[in-house]
């Protein structure tokens, strides 16, 4: 079969590998879809450590169900499903607490040296495909993966109906919280960011106010909309020190704030007002079984649209060049799919 294999920094070849056959309990699919992340494009360039090669990247898929493993009975011959990326034991503390995501003994598909699904084929378990409607696309399947890393993030906010809420960062991550906190009701959905082309996706996918704080006061406008209350709830998906202070300034007394974004180890914050003003900060990371498969049920029940985001489809023999490019200007794309129609 055909993948792109990760073979040292800024190395990736499009290549025959050996084919893959299911074990007990496994399925193998045919890759229909499978997202770029933000962390392969960090696994290309060799900066993080967690792409160990030769490996094949790819943990944002769908596909379609080819073959059957021995004892596998919720499946069957071309269910189309997305995959939770996590092979987890069900047996450590971790799992037997529900945090299946941390489980001691994972094997998370395309991340070190477990490979992944820039293929044509993979083999999972099927304990973690979920199926997909006919109506769903393969490519907003794929999307399940970033989008329960959001969801988890906007539950750590609480109930949103009637609330005031600021999204900072636009990115994949940023613009799924978006949808995430567009199906709770809230007042209004403020969005910061430097790119007007992404704000205006933004506002496609739902945002009452978008504002570039390069070009706009970002505390001014929200204190006029708000009739200077400020905003309920914030959810920071950058991670700088400079967008963490837009948060923090813009939150009313007894406010709540999630940090998403990771872009800096160590950033400086105002506690004083952390603490005068009762606010309330979360860190969230990742996502659990449930939640992926609440986002799941989400789509499938035609809640959400996140078709906006989708800003490229390529081929499997494209994907190296295209993450060439992406490496080096990250701004131009927000989630560009590789896709497999044969």
């Amino acid at each position: 079969m055909k993948a792109v294999v990760y073979e040292g920094p800024k190395i990736l070849t499009y290549k025959d590998v050996a084919d893959v056959y299911p074990k007990a309990n496994e399925v193998k699919l045919k890759v229909r879809a499978c997202g770029i992340c933000g962390s392969d494009i960090h696994g290309y360039l060799g900066i993080t450590g967690r792409r160990i090669p030769p490996v094949i990247m790819g943990h944002e898929f769908s596909g379609e169900v080819v073959q059957l493993g021995e004892g596998v009975d919720n499946l069957a011959l071309g269910d189309r499903v997305a995959v939770y990326p996590i092979d987890f034991c069900g047996e450590c503390e971790m799992c037997k607490k529900g945090d299946n995501h941390l489980c001691l003994n994972k094997r998370a598909f395309g991340v070190l040296d477990i490979d992944g699904a820039f293929a044509e084929y993979i083999c999972v378990p099927a304990k973690v495909c979920f199926k997909l409607k006919d109506n769903i696309s393969y490519e907003v399947g794929s999307i399940m993966e970033p989008l329960a890393v959001a969801y988890r993030a906007i539950a750590h906010l609480g109930d949103l109906n009637g609330k005031d809420v600021l999204i900072v960062g636009t990115g994949t991550i940023g613009l799924l919280a978006l949808a995430c906190v567009k199906i709770q009701n809230p007042n209004k959905i403020f969005v910061s960011d430097l790119s007007d082309t992404r704000l205006e996706i933004a506002k496609q996918m739902g945002a009452d106010v978008v504002i570039n704080p390069s070009k706009n006061n970002l505390q001014e406008i929200i204190m006029s909309e708000t009739n200077n209350k400020g905003l309920d709830a914030v959810a920071e998906a950058v991670g700088v020190a400079s967008t963490v202070k837009q948060g923090i300034d813009v939150l009313t007394f007894g406010g709540s704030a999630v940090w998403i974004g990771i872009s800096s180890k160590i950033i400086d914050v105002e506690m004083q007002k952390i603490v005068t003003k009762e606010l309330t900060v979360k860190g969230s990371f990742l996502y659990g079984f449930d939640e992926f498969k609440k986002v799941v049920n989400i789509l499938n029940e035609g809640k959400m649209d996140i078709t906006p985001l989708l800003s490229r489809q390529i081929s499997l023999e494209e994907l190296p060049e295209t993450m060439k490019q992406m490496s080096e200007d990250p701004g131009s794309l927000i989630k560009v799919t590789v896709v497999n129609k044969n």
